[in-house]
């Protein structure tokens, strides 16, 4: 389960980053959205590598 997390968060942290720059048109969202994607992802990396 652990590794499940691990592995969302990366997705959702490298999708948030990619959403920041517009010229990558497929993963170019609003900014809030982009925001929220690296928090939330940050969050689950950090509860995800925090857990034994």
């Amino acid at each position: 389960m652990r590794f499940i997390l691990i592995i969302a968060s990366i997705i959702l942290l490298i999708v948030g980053i990619l959403g920041l720059f517009p010229q990558i048109g497929w993963a170019h969202v609003q900014l809030w959205r982009s925001i929220l994607e690296i928090v939330v992802g940050g969050l689950v990396l950090f509860i995800g590598a925090k857990k034994r």
